[in-house]
Formats: structure tokens, sequence, C-alpha cells
């Protein structure tokens, strides 16, 4: 399925009523994506839009009236700069002007200190500084974000929650890290076990159960992330070479986790009515033009919507709502 339309020899597209009726077929697979699932994953390259794309989705549902939660996962300033607002780190903030919409901005600096309180009590009963050791490893900042989004894969309070991911490799990374933390907890609490017999230790249950609620908690999140029928990721792309070729990865890494990419979203494509004879832009939309038919071929089973390229910035609720058009409809 792909709303992209065929192009002539000039690089032009051809809108016709066929080129219409895709789009609206793109569009009500696109809605049932949104208001079938939980969770929405906006993935892709660095720079293709996916704040953009997650942001006009979390308002859509809200303005649909779904209880919504938006959360970034990536350490920017991109979502409090797109709603115009300051969105919290810790605790999700209502989105001025929006009934039922929160936005929570994860902040790997501030992370780290939610995650050492709960290792501490998790821990509380080692008898060694687990806690500080995992605490200085490089990625502590990385592991003590991902945990906190863990948490909202458990959460009742929303009826729809929105992700806007980091860049593909770090939200690669991100993902695998239930799935290591799964193996990890079981390894501690079978070295646990081990270690108390050995040494005649009366090993509180309390600590092994505490360990074993960890575990539970990141092996419902593998649960989630692998559900297609509550989590949905869409990756976003431009009509260009390198972001083809990422999209193509992550769709194949994705695979390798048993996460399914039911849909992708083309950012910044050129209008066939503002090219009016623009010599660059032209050959950009000709450019374009060329991606979009790769697109449409290599990824024929997905619904493939556009966006088109914008005379202004997208910022603030009026802009993003016309995106949500775009992508669902009324």
């Amino acid at each position: 399925m792909s709303s992209v339309s065929g192009t002539n020899t000039n690089g032009y597209k051809n809108i016709g009523k066929s080129d219409i009726e895709m789009t609206d077929m793109v569009q009500k697979t696109m809605r049932e994506i949104a208001q079938q699932r939980k969770y929405l994953f906006f993935g892709g390259k660095g720079g293709v839009g996916k704040t953009t794309m997650a942001a006009a989705t979390s308002l859509w549902l809200a303005d649909h009236g779904y209880n919504t939660l938006v959360i970034a996962t990536d350490p920017t300033v991109s979502l409090p700069e797109i709603f115009g607002q300051r969105i919290d780190g810790t605790e999700p903030t209502k989105i001025d002007g929006v009934e039922r919409l929160h936005g929570l901005n994860i902040n790997p600096k501030e992370a780290p200190g939610v995650f050492q309180r709960r290792l501490e009590g998790m821990t509380s009963g080692f008898g060694n500084p687990l806690d500080k050791e995992m605490m200085s490893t490089p990625c502590a900042e990385e592991m003590a974000a991902f945990d906190q989004f863990v948490g909202y894969l458990q959460d009742e309070s929303y009826e729809r929650i929105v992700f806007d991911t980091a860049p593909t490799g770090h939200t690669l990374r991100e993902l695998s890290m239930p799935f290591d933390w799964s193996t990890f907890m079981a390894d501690q609490i079978r070295d646990r076990k081990v270690l108390a017999s050995s040494l005649g230790w009366n090993d509180p249950e309390e600590t092994l159960g505490m360990l074993r609620k960890e575990k539970e908690r990141y092996d419902n999140a593998i649960a989630t992330l692998t559900d297609s029928s509550t989590t949905a990721f869409n990756l976003v792309l431009l009509a260009e070479k390198l972001p083809l070729e990422e999209t193509a990865r992550a769709v194949k890494d994705l695979k390798g986790f048993g996460i399914q990419v039911p849909s992708l979203i083309i950012n910044l494509v050129i209008p066939p009515e503002s090219l009016q004879g623009n010599q660059l832009l032209t050959r950009r939309s000709e450019n374009q033009a060329r991606y979009l038919g790769e697109i449409a071929k290599r990824f024929d089973q997905k619904a493939i919507m556009t966006v088109p390229l914008l005379d202004r910035d997208v910022q603030g609720l009026e802009s993003l709502r016309s995106i949500g058009h775009v992508l669902f409809g009324g």
C-alpha cells in the first residue's frame, strides 16, 4: 500500500483520481494505526521530522477525544520548542490550550537521579555497591532515560502514548535495553541464590522479590514493544538516498527485535504547484520522484504517507493540526 503518486517524464507528480483514492486509503490505515494502538513510536534518521510527526499525532489524538501523552526520548529541546512551552523532564506537563494532552521531555541529565534512587531501593539488600558501579558506566544516562521510558509502557493513566524517539542508532540501542536488562536480572537472581547457598546466608526474600519484580517489569516492556496489536513503530524519512537506506536497515533491525513497522512517513516532499518554472526546485522534485518510486517499490506492503514541504516552520498548534490532517484526515 502506498500513497506515493506516479511521476511524468519531467518529474512532476501526477495527481489524479486514483492518487486521491489511494491517499484516502492510506489515511484510513494511518487512522486505524493511531486509534487502535495504545503505543505509537516515531523513529528515523536525525533531522527528518520525527518530533513534528509525533507532536502532530498526539495533538490529533487529543483533539479526537483520547487522553494522550507525548514523550520525547531524544535529549534535545525539540518537543518544548514545537509546542512553544516548557515541558518537564520527570513529570508529564499539561500542553497549554489542549484538553487531554500532556508532554514529557525525558532529560538524560535528570533521569540518573530518579534511576539511582530506584536502584538503591532495589539493591539495598545486596551488601555490595552494584548501584554505584552501574551509575558510573559510560551509558548510565542512556540506561536511566530508558528506565524512565519503560515505566510508561505500563502506564494506565493515558489512553494513547506517543514516543518521539532519538535518531535511529540511538533508538535501536534503547530498544535493546529491556532485552539486556531482563537477562541481567535473571542472572542476578540466579547468582544471588548461588552465593547465598554457598556462604550459608539467610537471603532476604524481599531482595529476591524486588529483583523478580524488576525482571517482570522489563519482560512486560518486551511484550509490549513486540505486540503489534498495541504498539506501532512508524518510521519517518526523506525522499533521499541516505534516509532511505537507513530506513531499510531500521526496518530489518526492528524486525530482529520482533517489532513490526506498519507505516512510513515521507516528509518534506516538494508540492508540484510550487515549482512554477523554478529550475532548482524542479531538479529537487525530480530527484525526490526517483526516490519516491524506489520507496514505494521496496516497501510496497507498508502504508506510505507523504507530507509536503511547507513554506513555514511547523511550530504551534495550528501548524501541527495541519500536519495531523495530512496524516489522518479530519
